[in-house]
């Protein structure tokens, strides 16, 4: 190959096969927000069969019926960076990072605001909320791991 040359996958060392924990970790975050973007449509749509099988009363159905426009920006970018975070890092696309940065801060945003001026954790209890802290963890360390992957030349 001459040094001119622009190198094939083939020929690109830092090309070679994705390692096994990149399929698992993005995998596992697909499979999350997946299960995230199912909640957020069924219920933003109230979807009574849904919100009852959760085991929402009025106060939760209140809770959603009257969500603000701007906590539902939050929750649609999170949703929707997390969906795109994990299929770029599959793809082994550099753009997993910020996408998953992204998502990482709608959810930590979200999160501060609900908690703070929506009384999250009184009307959602503390299971829904410690899950959803917990989605917010492994949000920002997706973006970290991402951006090790990056580092190491896996994303590209």
């Amino acid at each position: 190959m001459s040094e001119d040359a622009v190198p094939t996958a083939v020929e690109d060392p830092r090309r070679g096969r994705a390692p096994w924990h990149l399929w698992v970790v993005g995998l596992f975050m697909l499979a999350l927000y997946i299960g995230g973007a199912r909640d957020y449509a069924l219920t933003l749509t109230l979807n009574p069969g849904y919100l009852a099988a959760q085991g929402y009363a009025e106060p939760q159905i209140g809770y959603f019926a009257d969500y603000p426009f701007g906590l539902g920006v939050l929750w649609t970018l999170n949703i929707a960076g997390g969906l795109a975070s994990a299929a770029a890092s599959l793809l082994r696309s550099r753009r997993a990072v910020p996408l998953a940065l992204t998502t990482a801060l709608a959810q930590l945003v979200l999160l501060i605001l609900t908690f703070a001026f929506r009384d999250r954790w009184d009307i959602l209890g503390p299971s829904m909320s410690l899950f959803d802290i917990g989605v917010g963890v492994l949000s920002l360390a997706f973006w970290w791991y991402c951006r090790v992957m990056l580092n190491r030349t896996v994303l590209r």
